[in-house]
């Protein structure tokens, strides 16, 4: 999920600024326009910078086998995005390939069959570009050229990580039959054993069966309001909206305290090294994910760098942009209307 340009984040990297060290962290006056504690959980409540680090190691565990989870793809001849569960994970939408290994953990709520989708686009005008073709068509279909191939992949966390600690769970090739269309899906499950289990969004209202109207207003709403979170450089608040989504993200690579205090540099240094602008939120379309459970608010926008991210764009310095990545989600229960969505969990 690519949501940050000329800044590299991993993950959640959802950042604001600390308050007022003698300010409560849920005394917020008038300047922020928002309630931040209608959309918490009761988990996080009390989090502050202070003990963020703290808090959230004490939510992590360990255990004798510590089991990773990647993929790795090539590709050719077309671009691609990478669904595990019905959750955007990965996009690709240049000519060259991502070699990197890809970690798919955070997206296992427990142990069994996990999902994998790989959807499949032409390369338009990509070609015509990198040749300096100027005259050319974009290609428009798949051709019989197109191709993915994608490798699931094990390694435990506690072993030594080198390449002869890895295990192949599969390897899948995209069919033949994608030639000459616009666009290709295809699926496969594998096994996933892990020590954890998370709620995660398992809870959540099937958001698309809601008054449509009423899903966007109030997406429109969270969206603006992490916009305004990070314009005032609201630190305590973000942390407070991301908890959740931390504890089961980082639990699920059994994360230590230094990677924990990691994190939190990561949020203080994203939003205390830039002042940001934000965008007046258009051009866009609503994404469900998780079976109707969870949404995104995403662009239009085919440039490379900003398709399949979010809708909310925060300017700052000399044309740089900042996108961060946000997930909605509606615990069972909760009245849309009146309470609003929360970050997923």
């Amino acid at each position: 999920m690519k949501k940050v340009i000329f800044i590299l984040a991993f993950a959640i990297s959802i950042t604001s600024c600390s308050q007022n060290k003698n300010q409560s962290s849920t005394n917020y006056n008038k300047k922020t326009m928002y309630d931040i504690n209608q959309y918490i959980f009761p988990e996080a409540k009390d989090i502050t910078e202070a003990n963020f680090v703290e808090k959230l190691n004490s939510q992590i565990k360990h255990y004798d086998s510590e089991p990773i989870y990647y993929f790795r793809t090539s590709k050719k001849n077309c671009l691609i995005e990478i669904y595990v569960n019905d959750v955007s994970l990965f996009d690709d939408y240049e000519i060259s390939n991502y070699i990197t290994p890809t970690p798919l953990s955070s997206l296992f709520l427990k142990s069994g069959d996990q999902k994998v989708t790989v959807k499949m686009y032409p390369i338009g005008n990509l070609n015509n570009e990198s040749l300096g073709v100027k005259d050319a068509l974009p290609i428009t279909k798949l051709t019989e050229e197109s191709q993915v191939m994608i490798s699931i992949i094990s390694i435990d966390e506690k072993s030594k990580k080198g390449l002869d600690d890895e295990k192949v769970i599969t390897q899948k090739i995209s069919p033949k039959e994608a030639a000459g269309k616009e666009y290709y899906e295809f699926n496969f499950t594998f096994d996933a054993k892990v020590p954890y289990e998370f709620e995660g969004w398992k809870k959540g209202q099937n958001l698309k069966k809601l008054d449509q109207e009423l899903v966007r207003k109030k997406a429109l709403e969270f969206y603006n309001m992490v916009g305004r979170i990070y314009i005032n450089k609201d630190l305590d608040a973000q942390l407070k909206i991301d908890f959740p989504s931390n504890v089961r993200i980082k639990g699920s690579y059994y994360r230590d305290k230094q990677n924990l205090e990691e994190t939190l540099e990561e949020y203080k240094n994203d939003i205390m090294g830039n002042k940001y602008t934000q965008e007046t939120i258009k051009d866009y379309k609503m994404e469900y994910m998780g079976e109707g459970r969870l949404l995104r608010l995403i662009t239009n926008s085919q440039d490379s760098d900003l398709r399949n991210g979010g809708a909310l764009f925060l300017k700052y310095g000399e044309g740089g942009i900042f996108v961060p990545p946000i997930t909605l989600y509606l615990p069972e229960g909760r009245n849309l209307a009146t309470q609003g969505f929360m970050m997923w969990k």
